[in-house]
């Protein structure tokens, strides 16, 4: 044998010898029980999980690897239950969540003040930090454990999840190492006990590995490509593989106010007899000088008939994605301030993105005003799934007579009988929920930003060098992710957007029925409520038990772990279009080909719609909270309780706390003065943000009987907890 090959040999047995013993002969507690990590890692109820050795290797995954978990019981390829569905679909994914749920299960119980300290995650092959758990919650049946990461996750990054003997059993004695978790490390006589070990030493070996000579169970996952489908999706739209992607459709018209006696926009609702026309109130457009109206087109990427309507297939991210073969007419409008207001130079231009069930004539419109008086023309789209029918227009009233403008709603008429609702076609009951509404509607956006360069600033002397962006609510989570891949829009507001989008549909009242239909898909239905007033949660059909920031508790809810597991599926299919996965890469991370972007948050206290702990998150995950104003409601309530008792005209959901950007009541003379006061007061910060650059205290605006008032904060310390529960009068 050469003496290359002895050395070879001899540095593998001492590295093995020195594993070994580091890891198990070292020092333990010098009380030891007789509890154990319990590790059985082809098990994902089990674990430790998540796990590669729920995996398979594959070259057509930029991770090389693909998720492979089993199917669950009485399941086949054509099952409809929700759990078979959801388990097929995330097998098709080349990783685990950047969110994810971890499983660590036990032989006995433990004291749960203990896994905090004693469970965490770190990067493999990337010097960081250790991150810590959160959101614990204990099951004493099982003697499992389940929590969230303590933040969120890089995309296509290889952790380590390590368990130390800082966690304790029920008598404050230390825990031992599984015989199964042994025998993996020591004889690595597996793939992925092999991967194990030499992560287990890279780990040990780096400076900031404290700790980890005390480690009892480990489990080695990789995090999936959250951004990658967007990101080809862009480069498509921008490189010209898509004829007709980002161009105009058609002549933009345009009208001056001064001649518009009305607009009205005539949605088709799809049943003859019903009639949701709206009528545009000119007299809020102070400083607006004209509107114009047109059409660009954007690639569908939408899957539109079969059992995948409403879904954008999923390709293995090492491949190219398909390229779309239809392209469709998106409707926009722009109010276009007055020249006195602008100077001779060109025009910067904010795009609107309204929320769920909104319209491009919706909130937009009461926000043009201040914009425009500022120099800046506001701009909105119809967004997927909403406007209603195809065949929706505008009438334009002048003194010269009606004038019929083209504004195709992209709604979907799922009965014949029934009208077509104001966001069908965005929101589907099932584990994707908006998430590929999301993704084609920041499609949309790009073709729009496209078509805006394409034509110089679409022939209204826009500024194509300043193109800003404003998202309110769902307008906030599909702005996330089109703010992270589009590198021509430098700044942007996030208005009351959150994540994860799972998490909102379990936390709002007003958005749980989603949830509930979402549960109610699998066999059995997840609902463990029964439909008593006295024993109800929410006031509807499920308890899941959610586990709040900074909480550590004990499962004691029949049935809540069977609903968290489910959510989880739906949180983990979600990260592909998730805020909370787009958000790091804003100014933290940002993409190859993307500048960081400038950000503004806004939220108020006690959002009912998206609930302060998942605006919170979306903080977090960004990087964002020294760039975050928060609204205190309940200050504001103390001046005027009136205003949360305001609804939406038409609509049952409150005003405050979740609208205060900008809503039809905004300049209604026979509401409060200072339900208008707070609204300007945060669309002038955001003005001033994208004119200056700089994030302004919006106290400042307040004038008049409100003026010194400090209703909006910068936090030190971001809400987490349902709040609206303690600001009601």
């Amino acid at each position: 044998m050469e003496l290359s090959n002895v050395a070879s040999v001899f540095t593998s047995f001492l590295r093995a010898k020195l594993r070994w013993s580091f890891l198990f002969f070292l020092p333990l507690p010098l009380w030891c029980g007789n509890t154990t990590v319990l590790f059985q890692p082809s098990s994902a109820s089990v674990g430790p999980f998540p796990t590669n050795a729920l995996t398979i290797q594959t070259a057509t995954q930029k991770t090389g690897l693909q998720v492979n978990l089993p199917l669950p019981a009485g399941c086949t390829i054509l099952s409809t239950a929700a759990q078979c569905i959801n388990t097929q679909l995330l097998n098709q994914l080349d990783g685990f969540s950047v969110n994810p749920r971890i499983t660590v299960c036990f032989s006995g119980p433990v004291d749960v003040t203990t896994l905090r300290k004693g469970i965490s995650i770190t990067a493999v092959d990337h010097d960081a930090p250790s991150i810590g758990i959160n959101q614990v919650i204990f099951d004493p049946a099982a003697k499992c454990a389940y929590a969230k990461p303590d933040e969120v996750l890089d995309q296509q990054t290889r952790y380590l999840l390590i368990v130390s003997s800082n966690v304790t059993d029920a008598d404050g004695k230390g825990l031992k190492a599984d015989k199964n978790y042994r025998s993996c490390v020591k004889d690595a006589d597996s793939d992925y006990c092999e991967a194990l070990s030499q992560a287990i030493d890279t780990v040990n070996g780096k400076s900031h590995g404290e700790g980890k000579s005390d480690v009892i169970a480990a489990s080695l996952f990789t995090t999936l490509s959250a951004t990658s489908w967007l990101q080809q999706a862009y480069a498509q739209v921008n490189s010209g593989a898509i004829p007709g992607a980002g161009m105009l459709y058609g002549p933009v018209s345009t009208f001056d106010l001064k001649d518009v006696k009305s607009i009205t926009w005539m949605p088709q609702t799809g049943v003859s007899g019903v009639n949701y026309n709206q009528t545009l109130p000119l007299d809020v457009l102070a400083g607006v000088e004209r509107i114009s109206f047109g059409l660009y087109l954007s690639p569908l990427y939408l899957n539109t008939s079969g059992p995948q309507a409403g879904t954008i297939s999923t390709t293995p991210t090492n491949a190219s994605i398909p390229v779309p073969n239809t392209v469709v007419p998106v409707s926009f409008h722009i109010f276009m301030p007055a020249a006195s207001s602008t100077g001779s130079g060109k025009i910067p231009l904010i795009i609107y993105g309204h929320g769920l069930g909104d319209s491009q004539f919706g909130a937009a419109t009461f926000a043009a005003s201040t914009w425009a008086q500022k120099g800046f023309a506001t701009l909105a789209i119809e967004i997927t799934g909403h406007g209603f029918g195809p065949q929706s227009a505008t009438q334009v009233t002048t003194g010269s007579g009606n004038i019929m403008v083209a504004t195709p709603g992209r709604g979907i008429q799922f009965s014949p009988i029934a009208p077509i609702g104001p966001s069908d076609g965005c929101i589907l009951p099932t584990a994707i929920g908006t998430r590929d509404c999301s993704r084609q509607t920041a499609v949309d956006l790009f073709a729009l930003v496209a078509a805006i360069k394409a034509t110089q600033g679409l022939g209204l002397n826009l500024d194509t060098s300043r193109i800003y962006y404003t998202g309110q609510s769902f307008g906030s989570f599909y702005g996330t992710l089109f703010q992270a891949v589009e590198p021509n829009v430098a700044a942007a507001t996030l208005n009351s957007g959150g994540g994860t989008q799972v998490d909102i549909a379990r936390l709002s009242p007003i958005v749980r029925q989603l949830g509930a239909a979402y549960l109610a898909g699998f066999t059995p239905p997840l609902l463990n409520v029964p439909p008593a007033p006295s024993q109800a949660y929410f006031h509807d059909s499920f308890n899941d038990e959610y586990v709040y920031r900074g909480q550590a508790i004990t499962d004691a809810v029949p049935g809540a772990l069977a609903i968290q597991a489910a959510f989880e599926q739906a949180d983990w299919l979600g990260m592909l279009g998730d805020p909370l996965s787009y958000a790091p890469h804003l100014k933290r991370a940002p993409l190859p080909g993307v500048p960081a972007k400038r950000i503004l948050v806004q939220f108020g206290l006690g959002d009912l719609e998206v609930p302060n702990p998942t605006e919170s998150a979306l903080v977090r995950a960004g990087g964002l909270q020294p760039e975050t104003w928060v609204l205190r409601t309940d200050l504001a309530a103390a001046i005027d309780p009136r205003l949360l008792g305001l609804t939406q005209p038409g609509s049952p959901f409150p005003v405050y706390p979740h609208r205060f950007l900008s809503n039809p009541m905004l300049f209604d003379p026979l509401g409060p003065p200072l339900l208008a006061a707070i609204g300007v007061a945060a669309q002038k910060q955001i003005v001033d943000f994208f004119a200056s650059g700089a994030i302004l205290d919006p106290n400042q605006y307040f004038t008049g009987a409100f003026a010194g008032q400090t209703l909006f904060q910068n936090p030190a310390t971001l809400p987490e907890g349902l709040n609206f529960l303690q600001i009601q009068p």
